[in-house]
């Protein structure tokens, strides 16, 4: 397991080779000081066996799948459990030693992967490469894969932030611009009904604290919009804002630490949910995914 960084005047990221993994992103913050806003582990050995892939690219699909999928109108069998197939399971890229491409110490990281064919029973190889860019205060996150056989493709990052560590993130205040959120089964796989978040504890149009509210769902982001998720901490006046090319995202807050994550992505299911965005894609055919994380500081409260 290999360690990368790459800084400027705004950003200090740590990368590990194992996952990809977004180690650390430090911030500077308006007294000088810099704040690791990554909720990630302490030892690089410990994210061998974290079961909550932090920091990590998940792959070749992101979300959760039932068993078989739909590929060119055909029933493919995936491995799974209980119906399920998590984040690509034991194949899934945040277990996989990834390979240095390109790095410059003061612009971006780029890493490589090569799935076989057949990986959780999804069918061709993929040549993937994730490229980690910063933009002044931004983060850019990058993502292409080129598959040998038509197959389907959706990647995400699971970094965990915390804008005011050692603090419940119940008190950062959050705004999403999703007037919809996805019903899901027992299964936590959608059902491909679109439910309105007006007058739910998922309403975040307008920016409130998070509070209690504990989430694991995916949002329809309103096309056409900038800005399209923020948080912010009142106690050390940072202010992340997500923009991605992606229909939605998955905001995760777990229960036993106190981290978010934005899963910018396509919809879980679609294989089998003709009516969502396809993740399919052709033989010899670039997938290409943008994600976008933007650094403000705010006048503290």
């Amino acid at each position: 397991m290999k360690s990368f960084s790459i800084e400027n005047n705004f950003l200090r990221a740590v990368f590990l080779s194992y996952g990809a993994i977004l180690h650390e992103l430090w911030v500077k913050t308006s007294d000088g000081k810099e704040i690791n806003i990554i909720q990630g582990l302490p030892n690089r050995e410990d994210y061998l066996t974290d079961e909550w892939a932090r920091g990590a690219v998940i792959g070749r699909f992101a979300g959760r799948l039932e068993n078989p999928i739909q590929i060119n109108n055909q029933s493919i069998p995936i491995a799974h459990e209980g119906g399920v197939l998590l984040h690509s399971g034991s194949s899934g890229w945040h277990k996989k030693e990834w390979t240095l491409h390109t790095l410059d110490p003061t612009k971006l990281l780029c890493l490589g992967y090569n799935c076989p064919a057949n990986s959780s029973g999804f069918p061709g190889e993929v040549n993937a490469q994730v490229t980690y860019k910063l933009e002044g205060p931004i983060l850019k996150i990058n993502y292409t894969a080129i598959p040998t056989a038509t197959t389907h493709i959706n990647l995400t990052n699971h970094a965990y932030f915390n804008l005011n560590p050692g603090q419940a993130i119940g008190h950062h205040i959050l705004k999403i611009k999703a007037d919809s959120y996805l019903e899901l089964k027992e299964t936590l796989v959608p059902t491909g009904k679109k439910l309105r978040v007006r007058g739910t504890p998922y309403d975040f149009l307008v920016a409130k604290q998070i509070k209690e509210v504990r989430l694991d769902d995916y949002f329809v982001l309103n096309p056409n919009q900038e800005d399209q998720a923020v948080i912010y901490s009142p106690e050390t006046g940072i202010e992340m804002t997500v923009n991605t090319n992606q229909p939605g995202v998955v905001v995760f807050t777990p229960s036993h630490f106190e981290g978010i994550c934005f899963e910018t992505q396509k919809f879980s299911n679609t294989p089998n949910i003709p009516s969502f965005p396809s993740t399919e894609i052709s033989a010899h055919t670039k997938y290409s995914h943008t994600t976008e994380f933007r650094f403000d500081l705010k006048n503290r409260d």
